[in-house]
């Protein structure tokens, strides 16, 4: 691994994040185009937050972890499906699922609470699981794939990684959002 100065830091981490603002606009223009189906099930707005923090930061938590683990020797680069990496990938998957439901059923009784006409607690519940697994598959392997190939590049996983993981997790978790509506709706 490089040499950790400053000029290493910003070199890795300033086209990554570019990139990740053009990532942003885009999860944007796919949320805009979803405002139809904001009309049609009031109160959906409410979870789309919460879903986007829960992916980016259940993401974020597994590139850190990844990387940690590629920098200690405790993952083998060329060995991908070992014990450390099932007990990381079941632990986020579980993680998004726990979550999930907790967000279906907080921002329905958010809309309750303040009162925002709002679609039942089951097509709460049902929208956030099936956008929080949804996501969850592709960006697990995404997550996996982007550490190994930073690290196997010479590039710190934690300048790569994370920051990509969180705005590649909102356009997923957008178009997933987007994906289970269509489902439940």
């Amino acid at each position: 691994m490089a040499d950790v100065t400053a000029r290493n830091i910003v070199g890795q981490a300033l086209p990554i994040l570019l990139l990740c603002v053009l990532i942003e606009v885009g999860a944007g223009l796919v949320l805009g185009g979803m405002e139809e189906n904001f009309k049609l099930l009031p109160g959906l707005i409410v979870l789309v937050p919460p879903l986007l923090g829960l992916r980016g930061n259940i993401s974020g938590a597994l590139a850190s972890r990844l990387g940690t683990a590629l920098h200690q020797g405790v993952l083998d680069p060329r060995f991908l499906w070992g014990p450390e990496m099932r007990v990381n990938v079941f632990s986020s998957f579980f993680l998004t699922l726990l979550v999930s439901a907790s967000a279906g059923i907080l921002a329905w009784l958010v809309t309750l609470l303040v009162g925002i006409e709002s679609v039942s607690l089951f097509t709460f519940l049902a929208i956030a699981i099936i956008a929080g697994i949804l996501s969850s598959f592709i960006l697990i392997g995404l997550t996996i794939g982007i550490a190994f190939m930073s690290y196997a590049k010479g590039f710190d996983p934690d300048n790569v990684t994370s920051p990509l993981m969180a705005s590649i997790g909102d356009i997923f978790t957008v178009v997933c959002i987007y994906i289970s509506v269509l489902l439940v709706a």
